[in-house]
């Protein structure tokens, strides 16, 4: 893991996976997790993702490794876009390809928008873009604990998984320090990129489920709004499709990638027999 410093608040932690020969140019892609995630959370995407892209992951700010907020630190949808752009600006001298899960999705959204010289393509996975009352999530960590909620939330969010992946996730999601959780609870109701999709200038691909969380035919709305976007729903039922159709997900994503990746992609020479 590398790091980025967000002073006065400690930094930010990321990770490269770099699989490409040496002597290749590739794309750079860089994944955005969803609330109380790390970067663990995209595993299972990067060996489609690897293929032919140089892959960024990284913590954002107060999650996984990156330093815990204070309760009172005064979240913002901007502060939380200006350190994605700062993460592509250090890892990267040309355009780069972001991916956004979740409330992730807002976040790369409105980076989009106020650096569209630094994104070459967006995909949005099952993402919102409006944030949820926070309230009483955040009551409810206050007083049963991270780990209550965890468990308590995770049916709907990883229906049908087994058992060990419902385990690996809700212990993820309880070893987000409490002061960043309930902070940015506080404030998640303030996420709002409805205004910001007609502004996309990248082509985007948005991938989602219809189900009570993520009601189809209201992502088709919004989705209407992006100019060249894509959209391919998926038969799940659950609304965390990069987890629980991670698979299908990557590798969707990845082909849209390629279809616009500014790199040539030459086919290996067939030696004759």
């Amino acid at each position: 893991m590398q790091k980025i410093p967000v002073p006065p608040y400690g930094s930010i932690h990321y990770r490269i996976d770099d699989f490409i020969r040496p002597w290749d140019k590739a794309d750079t892609v860089c994944c955005v997790h969803g609330f109380c995630e790390s970067s663990a959370a995209w595993n299972p995407w990067i060996p489609y993702l690897g293929k032919l892209n140089r892959v960024v992951r990284y913590d954002q700010r107060g999650f996984g490794q990156s330093t815990p907020m204070p309760i009172d630190f005064p979240w913002s949808l901007d502060v939380l876009a200006d350190d994605l752009i700062k993460l592509i600006e250090t890892v990267s001298n040309k355009p780069v390809h972001i991916i956004g899960a979740k409330i992730g999705g807002p976040v790369t959204v409105r980076a989009a928008v106020k650096r569209p010289d630094l994104v070459k393509t967006l995909t949005l996975c099952s993402t919102p873009i409006k944030g949820p009352n926070g309230f009483p999530v955040g009551q409810m960590m206050a007083e049963q604990g991270m780990r209550a909620y965890a468990e308590t939330t995770m049916g709907p969010r990883l229906h049908g998984m087994p058992q060990e992946a419902i385990d690996w996730w809700v212990n993820l999601m309880s070893a987000t320090a409490p002061s960043t959780a309930i902070g940015f609870m506080n404030h998640v109701s303030t996420i709002d990129v409805e205004t910001d999709l007609p502004k996309l200038q990248c082509p985007t691909l948005v991938i989602t489920v219809d189900c009570p969380k993520r009601p189809v035919e209201h992502t088709k709305i919004w989705q209407a709004s992006i100019p060249n976007s894509e959209l391919v729903i998926l038969n799940s039922d659950s609304y965390h499709l990069s987890v629980t159709e991670a698979d299908q997900c990557a590798e969707l994503t990845a082909a849209f990638i390629e279809k616009n990746s500014s790199q040539k992609k030459v086919p290996p020479t067939r030696v004759p027999s």
